[in-house]
């Protein structure tokens, strides 16, 4: 048997982060919601946390970025991109997407998002 691809998603993360254009966002934050997935280069299938991705590694590396103040979603999912990449080495590509809930628009507008592909 040949493996063609081996992807790993966390879904639905949420935060409460200061992430936004106006003084109000970066007062009281908003709220958002993540998904990611990566395409491993190779997995070890040994039942071991050393052959494949750690989640809680993962998680933490958009913890650390989502805890930060930004203006722009686009800015911060690069970053998170970035770090994925270069803290976790066995990633052949990461798919990143942000919502924000409830953008500070006109009118009734559920969320706002950016998805992000980066590869190595």
């Amino acid at each position: 048997m040949k493996i063609n691809n081996s992807t790993i998603s966390l879904n639905g993360l949420k935060f409460k982060s200061k992430i936004g254009l106006f003084d109000f966002e970066k007062e009281k934050g908003n709220s958002f919601v993540i998904n990611v997935s990566i395409d491993v280069k190779k997995i070890i299938y040994d039942d071991s946390i050393e052959g494949t991705v750690d989640y809680s590694n993962l998680f933490s590396i958009i913890e650390e970025e989502m805890s930060k103040e930004y203006n722009l979603i686009e800015t911060v999912a690069h970053k998170i991109s970035s770090n994925i990449h270069s803290q976790i080495k066995n990633i052949k590509l990461c798919r990143l997407e942000i919502i924000k809930k409830k953008p500070p628009l006109e009118g009734c507008v559920d969320n706002s998002s950016f998805i992000l592909e980066t590869i190595s």
